[in-house]
């Protein structure tokens, strides 16, 4: 790869990180769905919110939390800053963490310390991160298990996003042959595979398809939270003509994952729920509806660029706060009794 390719990368991912911090990158007109969903609050709660246990193992890891920060950057210096303050903030709590896509890093190895957070976060569930275009184009297994090796993960996101790769200036275009490379990688690759979308859903026909590849988890990703196409739509001056209807193109959250739920069932595949999953409120609502874990990023990364870690720590602590009190006024203590009450809390609607 020439460095002036990898030059690029880094740039990209410097614009990405300002474009959220500084911009709307959300959708308009479309949300995650979750006030379709309504749960009634007792006021005879059963338990305080010391009692409420929220511990759960992801990765064969024992985490606080059913929280994941998601993948988000990395690949140039400002990437590297984000980061180290992430990891420091996900090692604290207690919860997972993924990086944004290596492929800079694979391009360029200087670019491998803007991704190593284990120094920092040696105990933590970390995941690795590589698109499905890159496996198009020729990435197999061996770039796989360097992701892999390049941070100490646990696991490695494949993440699959035809929409922003369309709109993006310097994006791949052949989206094609997703499933065949997943298949072919999961054949020779010894560690888990999530798959994970990045804001437009899941489709039934999607969640069928991916669920029969009984990967780790599949990360549902659905509308209402950050758009990448959005994102690239500001970066690229050649598509400021696309209309509104179709950069908000999307399924929402909710509708995505109780898509994965329907095709899962009876398997041990893991799901998570993402994409706008951005208050404690919406974090229980989601898991009743049947997800492992959910994961958040713009949250947490704006709350970073706004007052570092201390301010990324209010955040964590408000939204594990707001899921506690959800749980307590469900009166259910625990995620196995969130489980196994969820029918019911969900016949009250």
């Amino acid at each position: 790869m020439k460095e002036t390719d990898s030059s690029v990368t880094s740039f990209r991912k410097d614009e990405h990180i300002l474009l959220c911090l500084e911009n709307d990158v959300q959708y308009s007109g479309i949300t995650n769905g979750f006030d379709d969903i309504e749960i009634e609050p007792s006021l005879l709660t059963q338990f305080s919110l010391e009692e409420i246990d929220l511990a759960t193992t992801f990765l064969s890891k024992e985490v606080k939390y059913p929280i994941i920060v998601s993948g988000m950057t990395g690949g140039s210096k400002n990437g590297r800053v984000f980061n180290e303050s992430v990891a420091r903030i996900c090692s604290e709590f207690k919860i997972g963490m993924g990086v944004g896509s290596q492929r800079a890093a694979l391009e360029d190895p200087k670019l491998v310390n803007t991704y190593e957070v284990r120094h920092i976060a040696p105990n933590i569930p970390l995941i690795a991160n590589l698109g499905i275009a890159q496996f198009i184009q020729g990435y197999n297994h061996v770039q796989a298990q360097k992701a892999i090796t390049m941070i100490g993960a646990d696991a490695l996101a494949i993440h699959i996003n035809p929409l922003q790769e369309f709109v993006q200036g310097e994006g791949d275009k052949d989206q094609t042959k997703a499933l065949e490379k997943i298949v072919a990688l999961k054949q020779e690759f010894e560690y888990p595979i999530i798959i994970k979308g990045v804001g437009t859903g899941l489709t039934k026909v999607d969640a069928k398809s991916l669920s029969q590849l009984e990967v780790y988890a599949l990360d549902v990703a659905g509308a209402g939270g950050t758009n990448w196409s959005r994102i690239e739509f500001y970066r690229n001056e050649d598509v400021k003509y696309l209309s509104d209807k179709f950069l908000n193109w999307g399924i929402s959250t909710k509708n995505s994952l109780m898509n994965v739920v329907d095709f899962s069932e009876g398997k041990e595949t893991k799901i998570i729920a993402s994409g706008g999953v951005w208050s404690g409120f919406d974090a229980v609502k989601a898991l009743l509806l049947g997800a492992d874990y959910v994961a958040l990023a713009l949250p947490i990364l704006r709350s970073i660029g706004k007052g570092g870690i201390d301010e990324c720590r209010k955040f964590l602590s408000t939204y594990i706060l707001e899921m506690k009190a959800v749980m307590a006024m469900l009166n259910v203590k625990n995620l196995e009794e969130l489980k196994k009450e969820r029918h019911k809390i969900l016949d009250n609607i």
